[in-house]
């Protein structure tokens, strides 16, 4: 999927400050010559990528998308950190209630990685990972 920005009024149906994700390959192609207004000089339109501010001058809803995009990546970074901390504690959860099953002496004590080794030892079935 190629991202093209339009940066001059009625370049085929698309006007100044459009982004047209999923470009059509004249379109594409406009930006990969770097095609000029004959009259103005202006480039016609540019390649761009997905997650940069793609203007010298942004316009203040770019600017505001930027921000957005850039507070959901943030979230989801926290997010997966508290999921690999739940996912991690459900483990050593189950983990321990097998090796209570076996009975292993010290289990309560144990890091998730002892306990693994533990059970395999004592001949536990499966192991969570």
């Amino acid at each position: 999927m190629t991202i093209v920005k339009v940066l001059v009024d009625a370049v085929g149906e698309y006007n100044a400050g459009d982004i047209v994700t999923d470009a059509p390959d004249g379109l594409v192609e406009i930006a990969k010559k770097k095609i000029c207004n004959a009259a103005s000089g202006e480039l016609l339109a540019v390649i761009i990528e997905s997650d940069e501010v793609i203007s010298e001058n942004p316009s203040n809803r770019e600017l505001e998308l930027q921000s957005e995009l850039q507070q959901s990546k943030e979230r989801e970074e926290v997010l997966q950190e508290q999921l690999d901390a739940l996912i991690a504690e459900n483990t050593l959860r189950d983990l321990k209630a097998n090796a209570k099953e076996l009975k292993i002496s010290g289990y309560t004590k144990m890091s998730a990685d002892e306990l693994m080794a533990a059970i395999a030892a004592a001949g536990g079935g499966s192991v969570a990972e």
